[in-house]
């Protein structure tokens, strides 16, 4: 405990020292504090473009607090500063108002092996009521990567990935609650498996809901297999980029809500809802329980949502590194600012403010203003909270590193000496008006009697209900249960009411006749949380389910959405995965509850509706679809609104089954609708798209039900059943859609779903009507469609490609490129071609030379041949370097002004078939509204050296068929059934797990390089455009913010002393996205190495200790009736070797020592499966210790292949 009343007393003498600084003078005062403090090492690599650091030195808080802009009557006041408090990462406060701050020292790399972690728990206080802190206390210390911190239930909740921990205080009075903790004595594991890949993005956030329980939100590339471990048998949750949950009381830690990025923090809105802040994409999301929202990288754990919810903003922002989240729920500014959400903006030094507007069951984001700007490179929003002064509280990390970028080039130059925790008060027209930092000296919730915190549920401040609700949770009074329910009932606000009804949950004291009264309740907010919390009991009672009955038919679009999410919470065990309900599910009466949703439910547009039927339903459906056709076939649902994306998603899930005999009952559903039902073109639709990749057939004989489709007059139908019958094999069906294919006087469109069909046919009629597309006269979306369709149909259509090629636009060629790269004899044949010249080498994309050139084809002996053809595809770091000050300086000294429209026309054709910006383009990259375009230097750094930072998520997938075709592109979907690719054009390739011969994770970016070869007149006006489109409606501006380049770090001067590079863990735990990895941090590895020992794309691993293995872990199902094996390569390091272990479900089923015994590195590895077949099984490499020397574990292209079984005659 260190009082800082000596600073205090010496404030004036040194604020006019300070005012006589410059800034570049300010130096952190000196104390002694009675805890370590540390210093800033030299500055290592720098980064520039978007990631360069501030260009001006740190600010004193003082000259910093002049520096900050805000709307008239608020002022920013500090609460603490540096040397009190550095790297503040997470803050709260205890009943008494005291602030925690979790301080994160040891970011990102963590503490080193076998050393204390720095990162420690502080507590700061206002003792005089001045509004700055004069007191600190060290709660904890010693840990290493802590992230996140919540207090309740006797205790301190910490997040120090990979665990959750519990910190107490057992010398504390009993009942003093935090506000009487002083020192941790005990330490407890709640949780464990949070994941450590990405150390931007470990758990973080903690906040307490309004059920009661501890949320959390975790980053998009960091796994996370998360398991209690008082109970070590029981399943791990998986989770990425997620809102989270723990239930203290059951110990049941769950995903509320599935997608985003990388939130930093979760609030909630007056009613309850749930909001956060997301980087990369867009930046406000309303998470609704149970949804499956768009994501910056990878795929939901739950593979069968088959549509992601969206954002809900309707602006952009033109930096995107968002933090913190905060409804504003405090009493201390005027009521026009009530209800409005905040979020930090880390690259643009802002904390920006949006208004949120209802909008069906979800909400509308749209900008108010910028509410904090700090016109200081260092100033770094990390957490926006209402503290218990009603004011809007700011968590500053402070530090010239504006990324996670930075920190992983420079891991020791993370600033470690700065931190601020400010206060934005209101003062209207009395500026200077004091405004304490918590309204009473003497405040301790504590101390109050369960009737006086009842009282405090009323209170106007949201932090002062809140409160009151963690401290009735944890006191458990019973005399307080007719209290709430009194006030429940006759409380004068919503806040009240809602508060009440929470608290009774949460501290169990919600009686069953409660649920009644809230149905029947005029607020609708009030009814939506009946439903909800009867999903929250899990019982599925006959009164609940007479509840949800009534409430189902609702007028309000978030009542019937919360009665949809309590279906899900009876029909599975989790809101975002399929596990075992709590009880069996009464599937008549949630049958009945969802037809009279879906029949209330005037439009499809609400699409969070619309998902939350579903995933009610989905449990059903995937164990028998027949629960969705009794459904669908009831009248009054047939033809409602929401009834067609059931039926859609209903045939998408029957496909997914992968069983012949449930398309029989799905072939039964089509025969028995009516020729004018609306449902047809869902249901085939449905099974069109289910089938993409590789079509599966009925056990029933299709022709009747196909033949009356045919001949529906309706045009959608029969061109659905014209796929459809095509991809089933029916003769006539095949022959129509092929012929639709040159059909001038069809519509585009039906030509295009003609010859998207004819790809899956992969037969020689459909080869005819695809070669015959591509010739001269035909639109050029047909024959950019039929050029990517002979590529999947393979045989000779080069030589037709060849032929045409003269006759081909520039998108043609191109896309004739790509496609005769994509099978190594054509690529050969077009290589000869350019060595002919009879095709010109300018004609080939940036990104078909890359596949050429990195081809492994012919033992390399093609990739040779290109690399002469093309030159060196890549320059050095340091040409890029040049290359990118030429351009810049090509761009600023021309004479005449840039061509706005001529950058827009180029933009069309070489940025928006991958990226969008302002709503124009393709979802394959990106938005670029919100990323990389923040200066003219970032937008060089990003278009001339693409592969310089991959933003996870966006790296190249390379998939080989069995066939032989070979095709890429950023991986959007990876389900049991099939992968789907998206590249430039937008061109999508979906293709069958069953058809793939390898899949690996490149190196590089989906971004090929190469675009600043286009003459400079075209680059010059593209790059204004992209900095200046007309959706930015701002005055034109280059943008030049140059970044600059600090001194090498020194080598360390130890005898012995080794750098190794920092950890990517994004581009590690992508290496095969099938597989996920279980290493230590170990003199550099983990690590994905482009190239060892002759092979390409090698993951390098250690073992943790010489008991604990690396490991890589896999669950699929084995296919019956298939012989299955297992491939893959290893090898070891020179100078060691290692103990190869597969396992199966635990077992072990291969042991083996991985040395060098020949030239060849490389040792083959073949594990046969087929003893397993049937049975869904967890599969696990592992890298065990053979001793403890060089155990480093390298392992190349890991594969498993089933193949049907010929029976011998």
């Amino acid at each position: 405990m260190t009082p800082l009343r000596s600073a205090a007393l010496a404030a004036v003498t040194l604020l006019a020292f300070a005012a006589g600084l410059s800034a570049a003078d300010y130096k952190v005062p000196q104390k002694n504090l009675g805890f370590p403090t540390y210093k800033n090492a030299p500055p290592g690599k720098q980064m520039s473009g978007q990631h360069a650091p501030a260009t001006t030195p740190a600010l004193s808080p003082e000259e910093a607090q002049k520096k900050f802009t805000l709307p008239p009557g608020f002022e920013i006041r500090l609460f603490a500063s540096e040397p009190e408090v550095v790297n503040p990462v997470a803050m709260t406060w205890d009943e008494r108002g005291r602030l925690w701050v979790v301080e994160l020292y040891e970011y990102p790399l963590g503490a080193k092996p076998g050393e204390r972690g720095r990162d420690r728990i502080k507590i700061l206080e206002d003792t005089d009521g001045d509004g700055v802190a004069d007191k600190v206390t060290v709660f904890a210390e010693g840990f290493s990567l802590a992230t996140g911190i919540a207090l309740g239930h006797g205790g301190v909740f910490l997040g120090q990935a990979p665990h959750l921990l519990f910190l107490q205080d057992t010398n504390a009075p009993l009942l003093g609650g935090a506000g009487s903790f002083q020192k941790a004595n005990k330490q407890t594991t709640l949780l464990t498996g949070f994941g450590l890949e990405d150390r931007h993005e470990l758990l973080n956030g903690f906040t307490w809901g309004p059920d009661g329980q501890l949320y959390m939100t975790h980053g998009v590339f960091t796994r996370a297999n998360v398991k209690d471990p008082a109970n070590p048998n029981e399943p791990a949750v998986r989770m990425d980029a997620a809102v989270a949950r723990y239930n203290v009381q059951t110990r049941k830690f769950e995903v509320y809500a599935d997608g985003t990025s990388n939130p930093w923090g979760v609030d909630f809105d007056r009613a309850g809802n749930a909001f956060l802040s997301a980087c990369v994409i867009d930046h406000m999301f309303h998470m609704a329980p149970g949804g499956i929202y768009v994501r910056q990288g990878g795929q939901p754990m739950f593979p069968y949502a088959y549509q992601l919810l969206p954002s809900i903003v309707d602006h952009r922002h033109k930096m995107a590194a968002y933090a913190g989240i905060q409804v504003y729920l405090g009493d201390q500014w005027p009521a026009e600012h009530y209800g409005t959400i905040f979020c930090g903006n880390l690259h643009d030094n802002a904390v920006h403010q949006d208004v949120l507007t209802p909008n069906g069951s979800t909400f509308k984001s749209s900008a108010k203003q910028d509410f904090i700007r700090a016109n200081d490179g260092w100033f770094m929003p990390v957490s926006q909270q209402v503290g218990p002064d009603g004011a809007l509280w700011i968590m500053d990390w402070y530090d010239k590193y504006p990324c996670y970028q930075n920190a992983r080039a420079d891991p020791d130059g993370v600033d470690r000496e700065h931190g601020r925790i400010w206060r934005v008060v209101y003062t209207g027209n009395e500026k200077g008006k004091p405004v304490p930092s918590r309204p009473d000296a003497k405040l301790d919730f504590a101390k109050l009697t369960s009737a006086q915190l009842v009282e405090r549920l009323a209170h106007a401040n949201v932090w002062q209900r809140k409160m009151a609700q963690r401290v009735l949770n944890d006191r458990r009074d019973d005399t307080v249960m007719g209290l709430l329910q009194k006030q429940f009932a006759t409380g004068a606000t919503l806040e009240t009411r809602l508060a009440s009804l929470w608290t009774l949950h949460s501290s169990g004291y919600l009686a069953d006749d409660q649920l009644p009264k809230a149905a029947a309740d005029k607020e609708p907010a009030i009814r939506a949380w009946a439903a909800r919390l009867i999903g929250e009991r899990h019982l599925g009672t006959a009164g609940d389910l007479a509840v949800l009955r009534k409430l189902a038919s609702d007028s309000e679009p978030i009542v019937r959405t919360a009665v949809a999410t309590a279906c899900r919470q009876l029909t599975s065990g989790s809101l975002t995965v399929n596990t075992k309900p709590q009880s069996e599910p009464n599937a008549p009466e949630i049958a009945g509850i969802l037809a009279a949703v879906i029949t209330a439910t005037p439009t499809a547009n609400d699409v969070t509706l619309n998902h939350l039927v579903w995933m009610a339903a989905e449990p059903f459906i995937a164990r028998d679809p027949k629960f969705a056709f009794n459904l669908l076939g009831q009248n009054s649902v047939r033809s409602a609104a929401l009834t067609g994306t059931l039926t859609y998603k209903t045939m998408r899930r029957v496909c997914d089954l992968q069983s012949p005999a449930q398309l029989d009952g799905a072939l039964d559903f089509l025969a028995g609708l009516p020729a004018s039902d609306p449902l047809l073109a869902f249901a085939l639709n449905g099974l069109v798209d289910g089938q993409k990749g590789k079509a599966l057939k009925p056990t029933k004989p299709t022709e009747a039900v196909l033949k009356s489709l045919l001949a529906s007059p309706r045009e959608d139908v029969a061109r659905f059943a014209r796929q459809l019958g095509a991809l089933w094999g029916d003769a006539g069906a095949m022959q129509d859609s092929l012929a639709l294919v040159n059909d001038a006087k069809s519509p585009l469109d039906e030509r295009l779903k003609a010859a998207q069909t004819a790809r899956q046919l992969k037969n020689d009629a459909a080869r005819d009507a695809l070669l015959k597309a591509i010739t001269p006269g035909n639109p050029e979306p047909l024959v950019l469609e039929a050029i990517a369709g002979l590529g999947q149909l393979g045989g000779q259509s080069s030589e037709a490609l060849f032929a045409q090629w003269k006759n081909f636009s520039p998108a043609a060629r191109r896309a004739a490129a790509e496609t005769l790269a994509s099978r190594n004899n054509w690529a050969s044949q077009l290589l000869s071609e350019i060595e002919q010249k009879r095709i010109l080498a300018s004609d080939i994309p940036a990104a078909t030379i890359r596949t050429l050139t990195r081809s492994e084809a012919d033992y390399g002996m093609l990739a040779k041949r290109a690399t002469a053809v093309f030159g060196r595809v890549r320059d050095a770091n340091a040409d890029k370097l040049k290359l990118i000050a030429a351009k810049k300086d090509m761009i600023l000294n021309a004479k005449n002004p840039p061509d706005l429209k001529a950058g827009h026309e180029v933009a069309k054709k070489v940025c928006f078939t991958c990226h969008k910006l302002h709503g124009e383009g393709a979802d394959v990259g990106p938005d670029l509204t919100g990323v990389g375009r923040s200066s003219l230097d970032a937008l060089l750094a990003n278009v001339i050296d693409p592969n310089q930072i991959i933003g996870a998520g966006y790296e190249m997938v390379e998939v080989e068929t069995k066939d032989g075709r070979s095709v890429s592109g950023r991986m959007v979907e990876n389900t049991d059934v099939r992968v789907r690719l998206l590249s430039a054009g937008p061109k999508e390739d979906v293709v069958a797990k069953s058809d793939i011969a390898k899949l690996r994770v490149s190196e590089l970016s989906v971004m090929p390089e190469g675009l600043e070869q286009m003459p400079d007149t075209d680059f010059r006006n593209l790059i204004a455009f992209i900095l200046n489109p007309p959706g930015d409606k701002a005055p034109f501006s280059w943008k030049n913010d140059t970044g600059h380049e600090a001194a090498p770090k020194k080598a360390d001067a130890k005898k012995g002393a080794q750098n190794f590079a920092p950890i990517d863990r994004e581009s590690v735990a992508l290496w095969n996205s099938e597989w996920r990895l279980d290493a230590p941090e170990f003199e550099g590895t983990p690590a994905k190495l482009v190239e060892f020992a002759g092979k390409q794309n090698v993951l390098l691993t250690h073992p943790f200790s010489r008991e604990k293995p690396a490991a890589l872990e896999r669950e699929l199902t084995v296919p019956a009736g298939q012989k299955t094996t297992l491939k893959f390569s290893v090898a070891s390091h020179e100078k060691g070797d290692w103990e190869l272990r597969v396992l199966a479900n635990g077992k072990p089923f291969l042991k083996q020592t991985i040395a060098r015994k020949s030239a060849d590195a490389w040792q083959p590895v073949t594990v046969d499966l087929t003893p397993l077949a049937g049975q869904k099984v967890t599969l696990r490499l592992e890298n065990a210790a053979n001793g403890w020397s060089w155990e480093f574990g390298y392992w190349s292209t890991i594969e498993v292949k089933s193949e049907r079984v010929t029976a011998a005659r």
